[in-house]
């Protein structure tokens, strides 16, 4: 997701912590029901329709089992993200949805699962108080691991209980895939933090070094995904990073997909772009039985048998 530009990372204090009350809590829940995206265009009438923002803060903290966290640069970014917290513990059921579903679902033919990777399959929490909630392309390939064309290492730890869940699926003879918004500069870094680095054919690397703190580098421990052709960047690995404009591959050139980006020579909206490479992997025989994302726009528009939303309360990409 994080290729993509996105909204100022603030959105999160109104839209994604589920505890705004009245009008915003109504239409949280009906998103969450419906799998509708939020409604960006609602105006609060009132102070009590909004989450102060400070502690809206507070409150992601408290989930995240950080309450003493301090953000910035300088803040307790670099501590290992609370496997015991609510976070987790709520990350950990969804996963085992997903795998009661998958496993009562071992014997379809050629079966396969999707997942996006930003809060889906990694978690980017360390990012989130590393920058206090606001976006920055640059300081974020840090944490994704590559500086220019530089290998730097990644920073992103598992969200817990989705390696196991993908580890079981694979065992049971599910294909797997990943896809994400971010752009295909970012794919080697990307497939490195999920899988290794030496898989991802780049430099083992012990640590790394962001704002003076060195952390251990992160291999997610995953699974390589299932090979296959991407159709742009020479990429075939089974993981789908986002092509730029310009170099769509043939499949998304639809109406119903990214189309008339595509003729308006402009970026490919996620909803679209993701619904795209469902279809085109389903056209090549795959059913996906399972699709695992944490925005709504992972998982609207079809062509997966059962959606399952991660959470997420820090940012909301449409």
């Amino acid at each position: 997701m994080k290729g993509l530009m996105r909204p100022r990372r603030s959105l999160w204090l109104g839209l994604g912590l589920g505890i705004v009350t009245t009008v915003v809590a109504a239409v949280a829940a009906v998103a969450v029901a419906g799998l509708q995206p939020a409604d960006l265009g609602f105006t609060p009438n009132s102070e009590s329709q909004m989450t102060n923002i400070d502690v809206a803060r507070a409150y992601a903290k408290n989930y995240y089992g950080a309450p003493t966290a301090t953000s910035g640069t300088g803040g307790t970014w670099n501590t290992p993200l609370n496997l015991t917290s609510n976070y987790a513990d709520e990350a950990r059921s969804v996963a085992k949805q997903g795998d009661n579903w998958l496993s009562a679902r071992s014997k379809v033919s050629d079966r396969a699962i999707v997942l996006d990777v930003d809060d889906t399959t990694l978690t980017t929490w360390n990012y989130e108080l590393y920058s206090n909630w606001d976006f920055n392309p640059t300081t974020n390939a840090q944490f994704v691991g590559l500086t220019g064309s530089t290998f730097t290492g990644n920073a992103f730890p598992a969200t817990p209980g989705m390696v196991d869940l993908v580890d079981h699926a694979k065992s049971l003879g599910y294909a797997v895939f990943f896809l994400t918004g971010r752009g295909d500069s970012q794919h080697q870094a990307t497939i490195a933090n999920l899988v290794s680095d030496t898989a991802a054919g780049l430099p083992d690397l012990p640590t790394v070094t962001i704002s003076g703190k060195t952390i251990p580098e992160v291999d997610a421990g995953y699974p390589m995904p299932t090979p296959l052709d991407s159709g742009h960047g020479g990429f075939a690995d089974g993981l789908f990073t986002k092509p730029p404009v310009g170099s769509y591959p043939a499949y998304l050139n639809k109406p119903e997909f990214c189309g008339p980006s595509i003729t308006a020579g402009v970026s490919c909206p996620t909803i679209q772009y993701k619904s795209g490479v469902r279809a085109y992997i389903e056209s090549q025989g795959y059913d996906i039985v399972g699709n695992f994302g944490d925005q709504f726009s992972d998982l609207l528009n079809g062509f997966a048998d059962k959606t399952f939303k991660m959470p997420n309360p820090n940012y909301y990409l449409p």
